[in-house]
């Protein structure tokens, strides 16, 4: 296995020297009139140091390798090289002035097919830089949260239904039940009355109980829908609601009745 593992990282370092070595006739293709003599000799040695530099992860020294090489004779598959040694070591602005460079050169008419290579690898590890230098997304900012923390109504309609109904069977009965009241009272004379009007006024009592039930169950069923209507099943409590309504006490006293031409409610919380 150790072998297969040498093997394959002596391939890779072959491959890349191959690739820059290739291009060493024409990195001298126009040398300037000041270069000494043996200067692409030098090019060649600094550019195959670099190369080993660069096989062993030393991605510092491989970049001033190629950078001298490219000092002794400019081509563009050294600034390639350069700009990968800035991506490794995370320079990522510097690696794209670099990768920029090599495609904004101009290439002689008859450019040696590594220059060409070069350029293509440019274009598509450059599209990587610029991706990793996009600044980040903004965080999506959180839904803002309903009125009433986002529960359920119905409960609170529920029972104001049941209320109304309550009070209004309450307020029928208890008017029957005054109105059987003042019906006997005007046939009696003084407290006698005759009897046949009991049946009467056991009706108006009948009446009387079935309002003081009536006012009791719909005054409650109004008190529970206050209540549902502040928190909500299913949410938090409503702000604005929670704290202009007075908080309720534990239990509750009330007291209601109809009686002979009275009808009486009164409830506290």
């Amino acid at each position: 296995m150790r072998s297969v593992v040498m093997l394959s990282t002596c391939l890779r370092r072959c491959a890349l020297a191959v690739t820059l070595l290739a291009a060493a006739p024409a990195l001298a293709a126009e040398p300037p009139e000041s270069a000494p003599a043996d200067a692409q000799q030098l090019a060649r040695t600094k550019a195959h140091e670099g190369l080993k530099l660069y096989g062993a992860d030393r991605w510092q020294e491989a970049f001033e390798a190629f950078q001298e090489a490219d000092r002794l004779y400019h081509a563009p598959t050294l600034v390639l090289y350069m700009a990968r040694c800035q991506r490794k070591l995370g320079n990522l602005e510097a690696a794209r002035a670099l990768y920029e460079q090599v495609l904004d050169e101009a290439l002689p008419e008859d450019p040696p097919p590594a220059f060409l290579e070069a350029r293509k690898d440019a274009e598509i590890e450059l599209a990587g830089v610029r991706d990793a230098l996009k600044p980040p997304a903004p965080p999506a900012a959180p839904a803002p949260r309903r009125e009433g923390g986002g529960g359920s109504l119905l409960p609170a309609g529920i029972a104001f239904g049941l209320g109304a109904v309550g009070l209004g069977v309450g307020a029928a009965t208890g008017i029957a039940s005054l109105s059987r009241v003042s019906d006997i009272k005007a046939r009696c004379e003084g407290q006698r009355c005759p009897a046949d009007l009991k049946g009467d006024a056991d009706t108006a009592t009948t009446l009387g109980h079935v309002s003081t039930v009536g006012f009791v169950v719909g005054a409650a069923s109004a008190a529970a829908g206050v209540v549902l209507l502040v928190v909500r099943p299913g949410g938090d409590a409503a702000p604005d609601a929670a704290a202009a309504a007075p908080q309720p006490r534990r239990g509750a006293v009330w007291s209601a009745g109809v009686g002979l031409g009275r009808i009486e409610l009164r409830g506290e919380f």
